[in-house]
């Protein structure tokens, strides 16, 4: 057959697409995968989602396509039952593991389509906004995966790429109320669909590293969404299941590597551990019942803290990284995710104190850990050069940690019969100051658009409401109307639950009445 006469697809082969070439879309295969000996899978989608074979007709659809590129149901169903390859050769079927992973990536692939975003957009998105501040997954690792992967990824790396879908989406309709019912319908049924496949993977698959990290994004779903107590549930699960896969979690601070590979993979799973350390600690500080174990241990202070991403790449091929230790609270060579792993380092130490049984040795010990805190908060500002946004997260979880630790100080002396006068004097001075700090940050978030709230860490929406909560019990600071407005700001962006701590609807029934 002539040039001429060849047929041609409507759309890219997914080979094509996933590589971004130039594809000549020639029928049964383009001219890419028919020099390359490869299976040729060109996708259709209609108007209700519905996947069309290549021979089927197909007509043209207002509809936005998901721009994931793994497999469809009919694309899925066609394997299992091909009893030829492309040269006409009889193939052996599809075994059952290899069945159940491509109903597992069909599923994942539908989540996607309900988000309505393309793949791309997604990833755009997930790695400019929420992954600034949950740096565990390497960006160069993740899109060789996404490109290899192609048509049908392991099912581990589909459910990501599916909770990357549900931590973007809930932001799509910003311009829609977030107590339109069919908006939060869409959304709360989009949630137990993707934990529902992540029980389905977790049943069928082993655990590994991307399971893990999707597990910990649907944690800081739920915590954004105001349900810390499912997310400290949820984050535990995702520490188990770190401990069966093996993640390496703390080398030493020196660490030779054999290769790129080694050094990305190791990284990868170090910063991923980190990850569940400072989850784990933040969700425990705003969950109904905090007399509960953690699922995770945190690194000694003579650990070695985590890399940036960034830092990594450009030292990974000296062959060994002499890296900063956890404990070295005032260098000033440590990037934004070191600062917020040495935050939850110094959060796990006052949570140890908390758990003394000893009121005089329990004060003393919280006393110390608020100096070090102080201290801390202090590089923190300092590092910073008043721009807080670089060190939201270790800022945010400083704060809370102060808050925790001076509301247990009162409660303390609240108790005992010869409570501390100065000790209770100097805990209520330390609120008022960190009360003050909060609303200073919150003013530096006035400006930033809906859309930009990604970037910055769900956590600061509970730091505004601790410090509302110490105003409405407090005579000595004054409302300011800042607060109230970057609170909405949050809510406004997750749709966040009124029922942790004080909402704004709380504040305003106390008399903190805003107008915006």
């Amino acid at each position: 057959m002539s040039g001429t006469n060849t047929a041609k697809a409507p759309n890219v082969c997914l080979a094509c697409k996933a590589r971004k070439r130039r594809c000549d879309k020639s029928l049964p295969r383009c001219h890419f995968c028919a020099h390359r000996d490869r299976v040729c899978r060109y996708q259709y989608s209609t108007f209700d989602g519905r996947q069309r074979s290549v021979g089927a007709p197909v007509r043209s659809s207002p509809s936005r396509r998901s721009s994931s590129s793994f497999g469809t149901n009919d694309d899925a169903c066609s394997a299992s039952n091909s009893t030829r390859n492309a040269h006409g050769q009889p193939v052996p079927p599809m075994s059952r593991d290899q069945t159940i992973q491509g109903s597992l990536c069909v599923e994942a692939r539908r989540l996607l389509d309900i988000t309505g975003l393309y793949l791309d957009e997604i990833t755009i998105r997930y790695f400019q906004g929420i992954g600034t501040f949950v740096p565990m997954v390497d960006r160069a690792r993740f899109q060789s995966q996404l490109l290899a992967s192609e048509p049908y990824p392991q099912p581990d790396f589909a459910l990501l790429l599916a909770c990357m879908g549900l931590v973007i989406s809930s932001d799509k309709l910003p311009s829609r109320p977030r107590q339109d019912e069919t908006f939060l319908g869409q959304d709360i049924t989009l949630y137990a669909a993707t934990k529902a496949l992540m029980a389905h993977v977790q049943a069928l698959c082993p655990p590994t590293t991307r399971l893990v990290q999707a597990g910990v994004l649907i944690s800081v779903y739920e915590y954004a969404h105001g349900y810390p107590d499912r997310a400290f549930v949820t984050i535990g699960t995702c520490a188990r299941m770190a401990y069966a896969a093996g993640l390496r979690s703390a080398p030493a601070l020196t660490s030779p590597m054999s290769s790129q590979t080694e050094w990305d993979s190791v990284e990868e799973e170090i910063n991923t551990w980190w990850t569940i350390c400072i989850c784990d600690r933040t969700y425990l500080c705003d969950v109904k019942v905090m007399d509960q174990p953690l699922g995770s241990v945190m690194p000694s202070g003579g650990s070695r803290l985590p890399l940036e991403y960034q830092d990594f790449r450009a030292l990974a091929w000296m062959g060994s990284i002499a890296g900063v230790a956890v404990e070295d609270l005032d260098s000033p060579k440590v990037g934004s995710f070191g600062r917020a792993s040495q935050a939850a380092w110094l959060l796990d130490d006052v949570l140890q104190g908390m758990s003394m049984k000893d009121p005089d040795r329990k004060q003393a010990h919280l006393i110390e850990c608020d100096r070090r805190l102080q201290e801390f908060l202090a590089t923190l500002m300092q590092q910073s050069g008043g721009d807080s946004r670089m060190f939201c997260v270790s800022i945010a979880l400083t704060f809370r940690t102060l808050f925790l630790l001076h509301e247990t100080l009162l409660e303390l002396n609240a108790r005992e019969r010869a409570s501390d006068d100065g000790q209770i004097r100097i805990s209520q001075s330390a609120l008022d100051t960190v009360t003050k700090m909060v609303i200073d940050t919150a003013a530096t978030h006035e400006h930033v658009a809906l859309t930009e709230v990604d970037r910055l860490p769900p956590s600061f929406m509970y730091v505004i409401r601790a410090a509302l909560k110490h105003i409405q019990h407090s005579q000595s600071t004054t409302p300011d109307p800042q607060l109230l407005a970057s609170l909405k700001q949050f809510e406004a962006r997750w749709g966040a639950s009124s029922g942790s701590i004080l909402s704004t609807r709380d504040a305003q029934n106390c008399g903190f009445i805003l107008s915006i």
